[in-house]
């Protein structure tokens, strides 16, 4: 293929995520990625939206994967279907760009990641905020040495989507959604923890659903031991107002974000800076990024192994809960 052209992609799962996705790259002209087939559970819902974007609506997955016209899918699907699906589109020969959670177990991930590594193609974890302005300042902060050594990390990714999930919704099921707002949006966050800090070393952890009516808790909160002696406080409420911040100590200062899209960095005996960023589109750019990265101009910047150590944690985080208990969380995932 043209290392010119824009890399051709389906959209798997046209829920209103799958469509913030395609929105996305049809916002910017310029975007290495063009969906042209899509594929969804329920496709009289998504007729209209179909020829609005000029998107090719495919009968299955399988009608995706034998269509040598498409050389990536773009997995928006329930997380307990993303390995078979990875490992399908992998032989296959076609590229994978998969919304987070990557996938619910640590054996399924490394699964799916061994069978793109074999196949030879591109694998992607959609974690947007990696391209937050803002997180990439903290990032050469700490890099820099300007914080001194990390000591210890809060966040909190919140918000109300808990009341609108009901038990048929696969959203709403405590199986693809193990430890409340993890899945949805705790996981942000611990991503971009493993990402400054490595891998995790053990978990504690409480859940409970106290005011919602799914099946899924509404309350979640975990303290994590990093392998490296570092440790964090991570929360993810799924019944309150919109939270977003992340608080990173250091042993000559620290930096908050409170928000998206600014920072406010204390060095000891210093006053504070503030910097506000301009707010940009991340899922455009993450998906450009992914094109960019299958046409071989760039490396995707999540690599596998953290996906895996995300994967690995949440997993403990929801056994830790369950079962009331420090956990420890398996890292042997090397050369992935």
């Amino acid at each position: 293929m043209n290392k010119d052209t824009k890399v051709t992609a389906a959209i798997i799962g046209l829920g209103r995520w799958g469509q913030n996705l395609v929105d996305s790259t049809k916002a910017d002209p310029e975007n290495g990625l063009l969906f042209t087939h899509a594929m969804t559970r329920t496709k009289s819902k998504v007729v209209e939206y179909c020829i609005k974007n000029s998107l090719t609506l495919a009968d299955s997955f399988e009608d995706i994967l034998s269509n040598d016209a498409i050389e990536a899918v773009v997995l928006a699907t329930p997380h307990s279907q993303h390995c078979n699906q990875i490992k399908s589109a992998a032989a296959a020969g076609k590229h994978v760009f998969v919304e987070k959670p990557y996938t619910l177990s640590l054996k399924d991930g490394i699964d799916a990641a061994t069978a793109c590594k074999d196949s030879g193609v591109k694998l992607a974890v959609g974690f947007n905020r990696r391209f937050l302005p803002a997180y990439n300042q903290l990032e050469k902060l700490l890099v820099s040495q300007k914080l001194g050594t990390a000591m210890h990390i809060e966040g909190n990714f919140s918000g109300s989507f808990g009341y609108n999930y009901t038990a048929d919704m696969w959203r709403g099921s405590n199986e693809e959604n193990p430890a409340g707002g993890m899945g949805a949006m705790g996981i942000h966050i611990l991503d971009l923890m493993v990402h400054l800090l490595g891998t995790v070393k053990t978990v504690m952890a409480y859940s409970s659903r106290r005011v919602v009516t799914s099946l899924v808790d509404d309350t979640t909160t975990a303290l994590i031991e990093f392998t490296s002696g570092a440790t964090a406080s991570l929360t993810t409420m799924t019944a309150t107002s919109p939270t977003w911040k992340m608080h990173l100590y250091g042993s000559k200062g620290s930096a908050f974000l409170p928000n998206q899209h600014s920072i406010e960095v204390n060095i000891i005996d210093t006053e504070t800076e503030k910097t506000n960023f301009e707010i940009v589109d991340t899922l455009a750019i993450e998906l450009d990024t992914f094109a960019q990265s299958v046409r071989g101009r760039c490396v995707y910047p999540v690599k596998i192994s953290e996906a895996l150590a995300g994967v690995s944690t949440m997993e403990s985080i929801a056994k830790a809960a369950k079962i009331g208990a420090k956990t420890s969380v398996n890292s042997n995932f090397s050369g992935l």
